[in-house]
């Protein structure tokens, strides 16, 4: 044990007791040119770096040994510890008060030292946590970076486990974030005493970090849901609008069928019947669009993000308008397939309802471009105006917009519908944001 305890602190040792022997032998040739001061001068010197390089007891040590080694060698008589002359006594207590001094000044600035880098340290590491999680906006990624750069500060290996609590060894401590617990910090046992601030404050960091991303989800499921309120307000003020006319068509051909005054012909009959027939398709196909909007509109309803080709969402709303898909497909221009991502139900919905609002209150031709950015997908429709609309014609095209807008909400996008009197066009953008 003394061996080993000497071989640890040999550099000590030889700067206690070796150097200051050195430098009075040194001295020696020159005794009688230098008085014991400027010796004495130089032996500080020396108790100043070792109180810097190994603490204050050493230096201590060392400026005993420098004041006994000064007065065998240079203060007469030679080789001896007598002391004769008085004068000499008050310069080695001197001597030996300020390396004393020098010591502990010494040591106390390397320690001030110490802790001034120890906080720098510390405050990088909590600026770089910060500003790391204000980064990332989602939690497991923000997980794996705080595990990463705890262990990259603390030089050992640090986990981040989400969940339940985790089983640990004894030399091992957990850290829980938040309350209740989301997830748990964990961290050798030793670094809770010597890195409390930065592994406190990460705790703290991941908590608020954690609650922030709730609160801007529950935002945004907020906004949702106001406008699918809106929407439903808007649907309501539509559906008046659009069954007034073939209610009104139906109920005056029951009528006039059901009045026995009256004295139709067959073909008079027949008419009314027909009548009653188109208004009740009119109708019949108001309900269906209704019931997409209500697919659309469930505020329960998750996106079923999914990769497809563009090719297979204009094929999936054709074949959602059967009756009029091989006429859409006549007038119809779509660019060369795209890759896009969403949920494909919804989207074959929405552009099933442009096509069709497209046919019924545009003129051909029909240019549909799909495409995808570095940001969002989209679909742009673009046909011309008609000159003069049909009298008879249905006025449900409001249903179909808020079923697109619907959709737009539900992918976090837009629907803008534009119309451009100089080129007589009119263009429906569906856009929504890549996930």
């Amino acid at each position: 044990m003394a061996k080993l305890w000497t071989l640890r602190y040999v550099q000590e040792l030889a700067g206690t007791f070796l150097l200051p022997l050195v430098i009075i032998l040194l001295c020696l040739p020159l005794r009688d040119w230098i008085s014991p001061t400027d010796v004495a001068m130089l032996q500080l010197l020396w108790v100043a770096w070792q109180a810097q390089q190994y603490g204050w007891r050493w230096a201590s040590l060392t400026t005993l040994v420098s004041v006994l080694v000064l007065n065998w060698c240079f203060v007469p008589p030679y080789y001896t510890f007598d002391v004769h002359d008085a004068s000499f006594l008050i310069s080695f207590v001197v001597m030996v008060l300020l390396g004393l001094l020098i010591s502990l000044l010494s040591d106390r600035s390397k320690q001030q030292v110490k802790r001034l880098r120890y906080a720098m340290s510390q405050t990088r590491g909590m600026f770089m946590l910060a500003k790391g999680l204000g980064q990332r906006q989602d939690w497991q990624k923000q997980c794996a970076y705080t595990a990463k750069l705890l262990s990259r500060r603390l030089g050992a290996s640090v986990q981040l486990v989400a969940g339940p609590q985790p089983q640990v060894t004894t030399e091992q401590a957990l850290l829980a974030v938040g309350s209740p617990a989301v997830a748990w910090i964990v961290v050798p046992e030793c670094f809770l005493s010597s890195h409390p601030t930065l592994l406190h404050t990460a705790q703290s960091l991941l908590a608020q970090s954690y609650a922030r991303l709730e609160l801007s989800e529950k935002a945004q499921q907020d906004r949702v849901k106001a406008q699918l309120e809106q929407q439903k307000a808007m649907l309501l003020r539509s559906l008046s609008h659009d069954l007034r006319t073939p209610l009104a068509t139906i109920m005056g051909a029951s009528s006039m069928l059901a009045d026995p005054q009256l004295q139709l012909s067959t073909e008079q009959r027949q008419q009314q019947a027909q009548n009653i027939y188109q208004q009740s398709q009119i109708l019949n196909q108001h309900f269906e669009k209704v019931l997409e909007l209500s697919k659309a509109q469930l505020s329960t309803h998750r996106i079923q993000h999914c990769d497809f080709s563009s090719d297979d969402l204009v094929a999936g709303a054709l074949a959602r308008r059967g009756d009029q898909a091989a006429e859409l497909s006549t007038y119809l221009m779509c660019n060369a397939a795209t890759p896009l991502k969403g949920d494909l139900e919804l989207l074959e919905i929405a552009l099933a309802n442009m096509l069709e609002n497209a046919l019924r209150y545009g003129a051909a031709p029909f240019e549909l471009t799909i495409g995808q950015t570095a940001s969002h997908c989209f679909v742009r429709l673009s046909n011309g105006l008609k000159s003069v609309a049909p009298a008879a014609r249905d006025k449900g095209h409001g249903l179909g917009l808020n079923i697109c807008q619907a959709v737009a909400a539900l992918h976090q996008g837009k629907f803008e519908l534009h119309t451009d009197s100089t080129s007589e066009k009119v263009t429906a953008v569906l856009e929504w944001p890549l996930c």
